[in-house]
């Protein structure tokens, strides 16, 4: 392989590795602030327990009747971030707002002076 291509290729995988860290941590900030408590595994039942889950995902399930949400992340904290559903509704709001803050971001309305922009150079035949 070429050297360049190799360099390129190694730093695109380093990027994009950070993206998805720093993805992770905003996540987890923002379970941390609805309310979900990170638990760090100690014994050997709970490492094995925690990886049976998919990481960096939001679970529900059941534990004495009640609804439980449980996020496991073995590459930031090695921990169980978990909720109940108090905690999952405040997350799953701020989600929402986070969504259509994003959305606004980039929806430009119709009487924007950029809607006049130009896009014929960048059309791809």
């Amino acid at each position: 392989m070429n050297p360049f291509k190799s360099i390129v290729l190694i730093s695109a995988l380093g990027i994009g590795m950070a993206a998805c860290q720093s993805n992770t941590q905003f996540s987890e900030n923002m379970l941390s602030s609805s309310g979900f408590k990170p638990v760090t595994p100690t014994t050997p039942a709970q490492v094995a327990s925690m990886r049976t889950l998919p990481p960096h995902k939001l679970t529900r399930t059941t534990h004495k009747g009640r609804t439980i949400w449980v996020y496991p992340d073995p590459t930031v904290c090695g921990c169980l971030y978990v909720g109940d559903q108090a905690a999952f509704d405040v997350y799953a709001q701020k989600q929402r707002q986070r969504d259509s803050l994003d959305m606004m971001a980039i929806t430009v309305p119709p009487d924007s002076s950029t809607a006049q922009w130009d896009f014929t150079p960048w059309q791809v035949q």
